[in-house]
């Protein structure tokens, strides 16, 4: 018996209940950190010495796919270090448990129901959406879009003498598109600014790896002429993307007086941060301390929204801020039903954008003040709720802080990190056991509101 065939008996074996797969994929998750920060520790990959809790952040926000480091990432890892961690944002990214389906489809016709259900987990797929052709399609973009964006980034960083360019452009090609934000550079993109190639390259893998696989595979089925329409989600997904980007990138711009003062170059810069904070993939090409305190809050609201499901990015969801911006207008509007294009929201699936975000904010502001009461003599509160929101999202985006944030904070960090790359609501239903099933109807009883 070979080890995809062992990993299908065990995951077989395994109790198939929404319960088993929640803990199930935290379990995955903690082990892949784990093993990330044993790699990161062993002396051939760093090229200085880094503490543990460093070694613990940086792994966690490797594997979270965030790009927050306390260390100079380019400079303290050997490249054997990068490769490494190249394959952990690459992990990450996709999934671990996309990986395992992939592998198993390969010999069988047929998945664990386990694994269906941590897939659908995983990915936040809609009910009956196909689960098949979904796994398929995550690699097959994936090595397509990323394959393609290293070839591009490869003839940008060619052009202007960057060294080791061919392992600069897988890097950052894959970097972008997991929406990882690690770079090999100090000063991540910010060298790069007036370089459209490899900025706009950046953007786009990053914005691909945001909307997401199931608005790739829909467009694709539409393409080859599979399927006769785009699904709601689709369309949701890029309606609220471009809303959210243009809308961001004119408050962002207006919002600081240096990017005014800046022209249409000033714009670009707004436009480039603005993605990088949306669809959490966090590179920068602006020193983002720079920024005056209404870009920053612009920032951080964008960077709470996040990117979309079935993607690389994190956040409260596009779908789901949507949903309530829905739900907002039809109580304004006095319907009884809350629709996007002709359609029908499922009640259910208004719950729970609500329970996300509520949940998502709770968790926010609840870090933010221990991070404060730790360390909040050192720092202004804005640049850490900037910093646990970024955490949160699994954006990357620092005021330049993280490296002096005390050992405590690095830990806490490290959590928000975590918990971002699970999914808030993942990790909430996980933490609360299930509740008893309730017999007989409660009483309703009107409260005031």
């Amino acid at each position: 018996m070979n080890r995809i065939d062992s990993l299908k008996k065990y995951l077989m074996k395994r109790n198939g209940s929404p319960k088993s797969a929640l803990l199930l994929l935290i379990q995955g998750y903690l082990f892949l950190t784990i093993l990330c920060l044993v790699i990161l520790m062993l002396p051939i990959s760093k090229t200085t010495t880094i503490t543990f809790i460093d070694h613990l952040f940086l792994a966690s926000s490797i594997v979270s796919t965030t790009g927050l480091s306390p260390i100079d990432f380019g400079e303290s890892l050997t490249l054997f270090g990068e490769f490494c961690a190249l394959f952990f944002i690459q992990l990450g990214g996709i999934g671990y448990m996309a990986l395992s389906s992939f592998l198993i489809l390969k010999n069988s016709s047929q998945l664990p129901s386990l694994s269906v259900s941590l897939l659908r987990l995983e990915f936040n797929l809609p009910e009956r959406y196909p689960l098949l052709s979904f796994i398929k399609s995550v690699f097959v973009f994936t090595i397509l879009i990323e394959c393609i964006g290293a070839i591009v980034l490869y003839f940008g960083f060619k052009n202007i003498g960057v060294d080791q360019a061919v392992w600069s452009a897988i890097f950052h090609s894959v970097s972008a598109f997991c929406t990882a934000g690690f770079s090999l550079h100090t000063d991540s993109m910010s060298s790069f600014q007036g370089n459209g190639l490899i900025t706009n390259t950046i953007l786009i893998l990053s914005i691909l790896g945001s909307v997401g696989f199931i608005v790739l595979l829909d467009f694709w089925l539409k393409i080859i002429r599979k399927r006769k329409y785009v699904t709601l989600t689709s369309k949701i997904i890029l309606v609220s993307t471009l809303f959210y980007i243009l809308i961001g990138t004119i408050l962002l711009y207006f919002s600081d007086g240096l990017l005014i003062s800046k022209g249409f170059n000033g714009l670009k810069i707004a436009f480039f941060q603005l993605v990088s904070a949306h669809t959490t993939v966090g590179f920068n090409n602006f020193p983002i301390e720079n920024f005056q305190l209404g870009g920053i809050l612009i920032m951080i609201v964008i960077m709470v929204i996040g990117a979309s499901p079935a993607g690389t990015g994190g956040g409260i969801k596009t779908t789901s801020v949507t949903a309530l911006i829905g739900l907002l207008y039809s109580i304004l509007k006095k319907r009884k039903h809350i629709t996007f294009f002709k359609k029908e929201i499922p009640a259910h699936k208004i719950y729970l954008a609500i329970s996300s975000s509520v949940f998502y904010t709770v968790i926010l502001l609840f870090g933010t003040w221990i991070v404060v009461q730790i360390d909040g003599t050192q720092f202004s509160f804005d640049k850490l709720l900037f910093e646990c929101a970024s955490a949160l999202s699994t954006v990357g985006l620092s005021t330049g802080i993280t490296a002096e944030l005390s050992t405590a904070n690095k830990l806490i960090i490290s959590i928000l990190m975590f918990i971002g790359r699970l999914g808030v609501m993942t990790f909430g239903f996980a933490m609360i056991s299930q509740s008893p099933l309730i017999r007989e109807k409660p009483k309703i009883e009107d409260i005031a509101v």
